[in-house]
């Protein structure tokens, strides 16, 4: 029997504090199984499942695609096995005491979700029920172990851990990663001590639902696959009338908890579809009656949302002695997700439920993505069975072209359709050959792109419900726009954008200092919505007032370049501007008309601070006219500490994103070489940064503008009285003393945040001279840029502050 003893480091695991918030106390009739929030809470950690309505969809096709099979008698019917390995946590108890439940417990468990699965008549999971259906899914104990050894415990992983319960983050944050057997070959059920950790609920158990995603996912120690199955609170675990079972609690004492959370493992819902009690929700099957909350004990013909609920059906909330049907709509449904999602389909392939531990292989593998662009790389993951120990991979148009590696990590770098072959090997003999012909497409675009959603006719919308403009300032007060982007390519970096306006005003004329923030967000929002700020810049309104004279986009290059991972972004990005209400000044952005576009990608921040798609706000389908530059690649970036000077003052510039620099015009600035040059010009110039040639760079060259006000050079430098805002030395190691002077007086409030919106600091003083010191100390917080903020006056002051 195998006995591992499980040593936890506990250490703080990185959750945002509005994750937590979204798990909650529940009493006993509010909240048996927490499958959905688990379900909310990491696809925030994880942003790269996408929507659980993105899984939906692609699910409602192959559903509909085995319905059309089914309807031209095509379907071959076929019991599918999946193998099981129940992880038994227990804190030293013997085997057959306590949370160390016997092997007779578990396996009378098997048996039960057997049972009901295959709806066995003479059993607890048989019913007459015309819908009712033999879902032709068995559950087979392993008898291999992940090395390929035999089990003494058929499918039974006995772990000591280091506490005598757990909740779920402690569950899924430290034990799962710890003890999962790899879920390509093995459903992973862990059995447990489960508490709620607000206190006072009862949660039976909780599922991970399937995904659709390519993405292999096998790091032992982050992203879905290390939690991937089915948590079970040991007094759940079991069948009290298959076996003397002490720790067994009625009335969730027959098996069924498990056979809920299988169904939910396997793609289903639950009944009244989620929703809050008095909604009619929709579980997505058709044949399951809706009803307007779930039902506790065994409400049989309580009526609901126009019809009998289906109390026995297992994916409610009824008792164990009620359950007994799945329905004819949730067997395809589960049926669906074995071919839609990849982990889930590798199992009927994984071969290790058998008894004879070494056997010729067969070879089996998954590539996390099959569209690459042009130089991009595909990672392959190996899904064979009978446990090979060599690998002879060949690579039709890639580098390498060959690999004995398990797990290989291919480049293409040129364009086409490409055969993958893979053959294994151990002591028993060498596979058959695998071939998937034109298995890698590989596009004809570059590293380096534009990608806009824009494609209509250039458009300024009124607003349809107040004055103003949709996409501008108007009497709603929007906070903000943005356009999203779904990166579906993977762009590693932002450089920079273009942005079509189509109004512009300015109530000091074209001398005007006001400026333009366009901003960057991650999509990590509800429904991929604007989340954190990544990146802005302000652009002066001067310009886009030029722009929108010549009918051109405002071409915007960010101080440096934004970093699209899906761990920082999430599925896609933002690209929008906030919006100011200075009287006189009005900007709107250029969209498509009403229709033209149909996905949707047009959000905006209500004057409450609330985001939400355009289309559901305001009924209008629209894209804006912006265009995002983006590479995997970085670019040369560029940034001054002003764009507004009086005529000789000093600006610096800094660029980014390469080792050697080269600038011009060399007229007023002090040096042509380097990373930073300062410049002293008489009138308004742009000055361009070249990268080092030959480097691998999307963008080589950057260009900044100087708008020098009108009058005469100043022969020494001095800052403009009231715009006096310095802070020294900048950049920093964090400490910095912020000098301010002007004779506005009153009360003022500082702010430091970074450029994700966060704030680390906000003080209230009284301004009462022209002076104003503060030593800030950000010595503690991470290397980067923050903006600092001084509003006193009703004037506001901003300078960027660099941390090294």
């Amino acid at each position: 029997m195998s006995q591992r003893l499980l040593f936890f480091l506990f250490l703080f695991v990185s959750i945002a504090p509005g994750l937590l918030a979204q798990i909650h106390t529940h009493s006993h009739k509010d909240e048996q199984c927490a499958t959905m929030k688990m379900d909310s809470l990491l696809r925030l950690r994880h942003p790269e499942l996408g929507p659980l309505n993105d899984f939906e969809q692609v699910l409602q096709r192959k559903i509909k695609e085995i319905q059309e099979r089914q309807r031209s008698g095509r379907v071959l019917a076929e019991v599918i096995s999946i193998p099981v390995v129940v992880h038994v946590i227990h804190n030293g108890e013997a085997v057959g005491t306590g949370r160390n439940i016997s092997e007779a417990q578990v396996r009378a468990q098997i048996e039960t979700l057997n049972e009901d699965f295959r709806r066995k008549p003479g059993t607890r999971g048989f019913n007459s029920d015309s819908r009712g259906a033999d879902i032709e899914i068995e559950f087979c104990l392993a008898a291999i172990d992940p090395q390929g050894r035999p089990m003494v415990e058929r499918g039974i992983d006995r772990v000591r851990g280091s506490q005598a319960t757990y909740n779920i983050e402690q569950t899924d944050n430290l034990l799962k990663p710890s003890t999962v057997w790899d879920p390509d070959k093995y459903y992973n059920i862990w059995v447990l001590d489960l508490v709620d950790q607000r206190g006072g609920g009862v949660i039976l158990g909780y599922a991970q639902f399937p995904n659709q995603s390519n993405l292999s996912g096998l790091n032992p120690n982050e992203g879905p696959a290390s939690t991937d199955g089915v948590v079970i609170g040991f007094r759940h675990f079991g069948n009290a009338e298959k076996g003397n079972f002490p720790v067994m609690q009625a009335p969730h004492n027959l098996g069924r908890t498990l056979t809920h959370e299988t169904g939910h493992w396997l793609g289903l819902r639950h009944i009244w579809g989620d929703k809050a009690n008095g909604t009619c929700g929709d579980d997505f099957v058709n044949d399951t009656p809706p009803s307007d909350r779930p039902n506790y004990g065994c409400q049989v013909g309580r009526v609901s949302c126009g019809g009998v609920n289906m109390v026995q059906n297992y994916m409610d909330y009824s008792e164990d002695a009620c359950f007994n049907i799945f329905t004819n709509g949730q067997k395809t449904r589960m049926r669906a997700v074995m071919e839609v999602s990849p982990r889930r389909a590798s199992l009927l392939t994984s071969n290790v439920c058998g008894s004879q531990v070494v056997s010729r292989p067969f070879p089996n593998f998954r590539a996390d993505t099959r569209q690459v662009l042009l130089g991009g790389t595909v990672q392959f993951t190996d899904l064979s069975g009978n446990f090979p120990t060599r690998w002879e991979w060949t690579f039709e148009g890639g580098t390498p072209s060959t690999s004995s590696e398990r797990n290989p990590l291919v480049t293409y770098n040129r364009p086409g359709r490409f055969r993958v072959t893979l053959v294994v090997s151990n002591s028993a003999g060498q596979s058959d050959v695998l071939i998937r012909e034109e298995y890698i497409e590989v596009l004809n675009i570059g590293l380096c792109g534009d990608t806009t959603n824009f494609n209509g006719s250039p458009t300024v919308i009124r607003h349809p419900i107040g004055t103003g403009y949709v996409s501008g300032q108007n009497s709603r007060r929007t906070r903000a726009v943005s356009e999203f982007f779904n990166n579906p390519f993977g762009y590693t970096s932002l450089s920079g954008a273009s942005l079509q306006f189509g109004v512009a005003k300015a109530a000091s004329g074209v001398e005007t200092e006001s400026t333009v923030t366009v901003t960057v967000w991650n999509a990590r929002g509800f429904q991929n919505g604007p989340g954190q700020v990544l990146e802005q810049k302000e652009v002066p309104l001067r310009t886009i007032l030029e722009d929108v004279a010549n009918n051109r986009p405002t071409t915007v290059v960010f101080d440096r370049n934004v970093n699209l991972s899906r761990t920082v972004a999430g599925v896609g990005f933002h690209i929008g501007i906030e919006l100011k209400y200075a009287p006189g000044d009005t900007v709107a952005l250029v969209t498509t008309r009403d229709g033209e576009s149909l996905f949707a990608t047009s959000w905006l921040q209500s004057q409450n601070g609330n985001w939400g798609r355009i289309r559901d706000t305001l009924g209008l389908n629209i894209a804006h006219h912006i265009t995002a530059k983006v590479g995997m690649k970085p670019s040369v970036q560029v940034s001054l500490s002003d764009q507004f000077i009086n005529p000789g003052e000093a600006v610096t510039l800094n660029a980014r994103g390469a080792s050697v620099f080269s600038w011009g015009p060399a007229t007023t600035l002090n040096t042509t070489l380097g990373p930073q040059v300062t410049a002293r010009p008489t009138e308004t110039t742009s000055y361009t940064v070249t990268g080092e040639p030959g480097a691998d760079l999307c963008e080589t060259k950057a260009v900044a503008r100087v708008f020098v006000r009108k009058g005469q050079v100043t022969s020494v430098p001095q800052p403009q009285a009231e715009q006096a805002l310095t802070l020294t030395p900048n950049p920093s190691n964090g400490e910095v003393q912020l000098s301010m002077r002007n004779s506005l007086r009153g009360p003022l409030t500082l702010t430091v945040r970074s450029l994700t919106g966060a704030g680390l600091i906000r003080e209230n003083h009284q301004k009462t001279t022209d002076a104003f010191e503060r030593r800030l100390d950000l010595r503690t917080s991470p290397g980067g840029m923050y903006l600092i903020e001084v509003q006193v006056g009703g004037q506001v002051f901003r300078q960027r502050m660099v941390k090294q």
